[in-house]
C-alpha cells in the first residue's frame, strides 16, 4: 500500500509541488514569526531585568538602554565619573556600575566597566581584568565568545584596539578570560576596566593623537547601570535622577536621565507587536488559500483517478483500502511538506538575524518552542483533511462503491 501510495504521488508530480509550496508557504512562515518573535522578546527581556536603572545623559530613552543593555546605537553622550562615587552611597543603591563604549577590535566594540559588571556572567576560561596602573605595559581585557572564536585569540594574548578604521592604538590590551557562550549581544563584546580606556587615551596623547579628542573620554562614562536594593529604591532613584542637573568636577553642567529598562523595553515590544500582528494576518491568509488549493487539487485529483478506483474496486480491493490509499498518499506529502517548512523556518532565522541584532538579540537556530510544533501539526491536520472529505464524499457515489 505504501510502495502503491508512493508511486501515485510521483505521478501526479507537479499537483504534488503545488501542494508542496502551498504548505511550506504557510507554515514555515508561521513558524518563522512565532521562533522569532519569541527569541527577541526572551532575549530583550532577559537582559533588561539584570537592571534596576539606567542614568545617563539627557537624550533618547531608547537609545540609552539600547547601548548599555544590548550594545547597539551609539552612546546618547558622556557624564562625569564622579556620578558614580556619589550613588555608590546611597543607601538605595545596591551597586552602581560604571559602561562606557569606545574604541574596537577588528569590529568589535569594546566596553569599559568594572568587575562588579561581571556578576551575572561566567568565565569559559581565565580570569576577569585588573585595575590598571601607569605605566602597564599592557592593559588586560576579557572577550566575549563570539570575539574569541571569530578572532582566535588566547589567554596571554597581546591585541591592539583602534579609535576608528587604521587609527590603531600603541598600547597593548593581554586578553586574560573568555566569557561563556551566552547568545546574545554580550558574546560580540570585549571588556576592559573602565580606567583602561582613559589610560589609553592618555598614551595616545603623549604620542600625539589628539585629533579625536581623546581627552574628553577621561573620568567620563557614557551611562551608569543601578542595582537597587528593592523595586521601591529603584524608582525612587529614576524619580530623582531624571531631569536632574549635576555639575562635574570640569565645572560643567550636565543635564541627567534616569530610565528603567524594562518600562523603556515593554514600549519597544509593544511597537513590535503591532508588525508581528500583521505577520501573523498575512501567514492565515495563505493559510486559507492553502486550504483551497489543497482542496481543489484533491478534489480533481479524485475525479481523474476514477478510472482506477473502479479498476481496483473490479480486482476486488475495498472502498476503505482505497480511501487508506489517498489518505496516506497525502500524508506523505504533508509530512514531507511539514518538515520543509521547519528548514524553510530555520534558513529565515538567518536572514533575520540582522533586524533581531539591532533589537538586542541574537537568533539561535536550535532555539525551539512547543508552540512550533502545535503550528506545524495543525498545518498538517489542515493539509490532510481535505482528502479525508474527498474521499468520504466520492465513496458515496457509484463510480466507487459499486
Amino acid at each position: 500500500m505504501l510502495k502503491f501510495a508512493l508511486k501515485n504521488t510521483m505521478i501526479k508530480i507537479v499537483q504534488v509541488i503545488l501542494v508542496c509550496v502551498s504548505i511550506v508557504l504557510s507554515c514555515g512562515t508561521a513558524v518563522l514569526a512565532f521562533n522569532t518573535s519569541k527569541q527577541i522578546e526572551d532575549g530583550i527581556t532577559t537582559n533588561a531585568a539584570y537592571y534596576s536603572a539606567i542614568i545617563g545623559p539627557a537624550g533618547s530613552q531608547t537609545q540609552l538602554v539600547m547601548n548599555t543593555v544590548y550594545f547597539t546605537d551609539s552612546p546618547v553622550g558622556t557624564i562625569p565619573y564622579e556620578l558614580v562615587s556619589e550613588l555608590s552611597q546611597d543607601s538605595r543603591v545596591e551597586k552602581a556600575i560604571p559602561f562606557a563604549m569606545a574604541d574596537s577590535y577588528k569590529g568589535f566594540n569594546i566596553v569599559g566597566t568594572t568587575k562588579d559588571y561581571f556578576e551575572e556572567k561566567e568565565l569559559l576560561n581565565g580570569n576577569i581584568f585588573s585595575i590598571p596602573k601607569e605605566g602597564d605595559e599592557g592593559f588586560e581585557i576579557v572577550v566575549g565568545y563570539n570575539v574569541y572564536r571569530a578572532a582566535g585569540l588566547k589567554i596571554g594574548q597581546k591585541i591592539y584596539t583602534s579609535h576608528s578604521v587604521g587609527d590603531e592604538h600603541h598600547t597593548p590590551f593581554i586578553v586574560t578570560g573568555v566569557l561563556k557562550e551566552t547568545h546574545s549581544m554580550s558574546d560580540d563584546i570585549l571588556y576592559t576596566h573602565l580606567k583602561s580606556i582613559w589610560l589609553v587615551h592618555e598614551e595616545e596623547e603623549e604620542h600625539g593623537h589628539e585629533e579625536h579628542d581623546h581627552e574628553e573620554l577621561n573620568n567620563m562614562v557614557c551611562s551608569i547601570i543601578i542595582k537597587a536594593k528593592n523595586p521601591s529604591a529603584a524608582l525612587s532613584v529614576v524619580n530623582e535622577y531624571n531631569g536632574k542637573l549635576f555639575s562635574g568636577h570640569d565645572a560643567k553642567t550636565y543635564s541627567l536621565q534616569a530610565v528603567e529598562p524594562m518600562a523603556v523595553i515593554r514600549s519597544v515590544l509593544n511597537d513590535a507587536d503591532s508588525t508581528r500582528y500583521i505577520v501573523y494576518a498575512l501567514c492565515a491568509v495563505i493559510l486559507v488559500m492553502n486550504i483551497m488549493i489543497i482542496s481543489v487539487v484533491t478534489v480533481l485529483n479524485m475525479i481523474h483517478s476514477v478510472p482506477e478506483i473502479k479498476m481496483m474496486r473490479l480486482i476486488g480491493i475495498s472502498v476503505k483500502k482505497i480511501n487508506l490509499l489517498y489518505l496516506l498518499q497525502n500524508s506523505i506529502i504533508g509530512a514531507v511538506s511539514i518538515g520543509l517548512s521547519f528548514l524553510f523556518s530555520r534558513i529565515g532565522l538567518l536572514f533575520v538575524g540582522g533586524y533581531a541584532k539591532s533589537m538586542g538579540a541574537v537568533l539561535s537556530l536550535g532555539a525551539v518552542y512547543p508552540l512550533e510544533f502545535i503550528i506545524m501539526v495543525g498545518v498538517f491536520v489542515i493539509s490532510v483533511l481535505p482528502t479525508a472529505i474527498a474521499t468520504f464524499v466520492l465513496s458515496r457515489k457509484d463510480s466507487i462503491a459499486e
